[in-house]
């Protein structure tokens, strides 16, 4: 899932006015980091593992005030490092708990271990990721290099290019996340700085809304539980690791049917939304050049094209 450069100037004018859904209940100026906090607590998260790292930091602040002024009952633990952080997260999950995390950077590779061992153990919980350049120099904004480094390891990926998007693509992301056709963990990445920190009106749904839109998680039969003996990242031999990738694969096939399910019930609630969960299109019917990109090079680019255009 990505969001590329976007579409004709009067769909996207059209998109605009369509926000204005009786299911968004106030309008708020938000940075990427503080919406990714509201769509935590609209969501309902059980537990929440914090380490900080720039810049995904403040989203964690901005979770801890919402639960402090009562508006989230949530387990919020500090962790000691940014592998702890996913263990947590990644065990919560396991007991049937929504789970959230989030890093950025070295950070996000320092508890690769945890990262990947959640998706072999088929575990959907979901994690922001402030894009930044990996150390040295540790620029924000600038690479996806520690987003991508899963890309091969089982996870589903979505980049944003607003904050508004961010917000409604962390209720996407556990709608499709804990769908038992696919159960996988789901990164949502943002720029650094370019999105973590940049402040942009955003529509805030209600959560009546959201919770006709989002079900609530259930592990069913794999909930770890005394009542419910199971075996959970044993030790096996090449052929269960062949076998174990393969059911990730079904799993991450199956989740493109999925996506387009939850998209289609996304726009159902709050309106026509998103035209395809892949990629929006912008200025491209008389092109002679395609800039296709992630994240919020996609701005970017549709300012270049309208900026062309007019010359």
């Amino acid at each position: 899932m990505s969001t590329a450069v976007a579409e004709p100037k009067d769909k996207e004018r059209e998109k605009q006015k369509q926000v204005k859904s009786p299911a968004y209940e106030r309008e708020e100026l938000l940075n990427g980091c503080q919406a990714v906090a509201q769509a935590v607590r609209l969501a309902d998260v059980d537990v929440i593992a914090a380490y900080p790292i720039r810049p995904y930091t403040e989203v964690m602040d901005a979770i801890s005030k919402i639960i402090a002024d009562g508006e989230l009952d949530a387990e919020y633990i500090v962790a000691d490092s940014e592998h702890s952080q996913f263990e947590i997260v990644k065990h919560a999950s396991s007991v049937n708990a929504r789970a959230f995390a989030g890093s950025s950077g070295t950070g996000w590779m320092y508890g690769f271990e945890a990262l990947v061992v959640t998706a072999s153990d088929r575990l959907p919980p979901v994690f922001l990721v402030g894009n930044r350049a990996l150390d040295d120099p540790g620029a924000f904004g600038v690479e996806h290099n520690d987003a991508m480094a899963l890309r091969d390891m089982g996870w589903l990926l979505v980049w944003v290019t607003t904050p508004q998007e961010a917000l409604e693509h962390i209720l996407l992301a556990y709608r499709i996340a804990e769908d038992k056709r696919v159960r996988m963990p789901c990164a949502v990445a943002m720029d650094g700085a370019f999105l973590t920190h940049s402040q942009h009106m955003v529509k805030i749904p209600s959560k009546s809304a959201v919770k006709q839109f989002l079900p609530p998680y259930d592990l069913a039969e794999r909930r770890m539980h005394p009542d419910n003996p199971i075996s959970v990242a044993p030790q096996v031999n090449e052929d269960w690791v062949m076998e174990l990738r393969r059911q990730n694969w079904e799993a991450a096939k199956r989740a493109r049917g999925v996506i387009k399910e939850a998209y289609e019930e996304f726009n159902g609630v709050f309106g026509e939304r998103y035209t395809t969960p892949y990629f929006d299109e912008f200025m491209t019917d008389d092109a002679k050049v395609v800039l296709i990109g992630l994240g919020q090079v996609s701005a970017a680019g549709r300012t270049a094209a309208r900026t062309r255009s007019r010359s």
